[in-house]
């Protein structure tokens, strides 16, 4: 499946919305809803969702509205897992990516050129090891007492 086009806030079509909250938000809902309920059963488990820096911040010029927003609401469903599953020793936190170089948006990010590295203060773009760090930290022990963040990995 290809990435959707770029739409402005008020002029995106319902249907694109449609595709991109499936893809990104009902997606977490089902998964995480898959994994809950065994993870209920052990009284332990560790959710981590895929959110995005599109979630928080906004392009200059208005455009990805439907993509930020579904991200935003992904962030937001974490921290509503919380409430729900603490009791159950579980946590959840989400990831949330800034320009990361992967396959897909490679050669959209070599075509930007070094205009957007301005705005990044570790000067590149992610890789998808940078994410992968953070993941490993949120799945392993050392995030025991760690639920509910939203942490970005975007180089600042």
């Amino acid at each position: 499946m290809s990435a959707p086009p770029r739409r402005h806030a008020s002029l995106v079509e319902e249907d694109l919305v449609g595709i991109v909250l499936a893809r990104n938000l009902t997606g977490t809902i089902n998964t995480c809803r898959a994994v809950a309920a065994p993870m209920k059963v052990q009284r332990s488990g560790k959710i981590i969702t895929v959110g995005s820096q599109a979630g928080h911040r906004i392009e200059s010029n208005g455009g990805y509205a439907h993509y930020g927003a579904a991200k935003a609401a992904v962030a937001k469903y974490t921290q509503y897992l919380v409430r729900d599953l603490g009791p159950f020793e579980i946590t959840a936190n989400c990831v949330a990516p800034g320009y990361i170089s992967t396959g897909r948006l490679a050669p959209l990010l070599n075509a930007m050129g070094d205009t957007q590295l301005e705005n990044i203060p570790l000067g590149r773009y992610g890789t998808p090891e940078d994410c992968a760090g953070v993941i490993e930290f949120l799945a392993n022990n050392l995030s025991d007492y760690v639920t509910g963040a939203i942490i970005p990995a975007d180089g600042g």
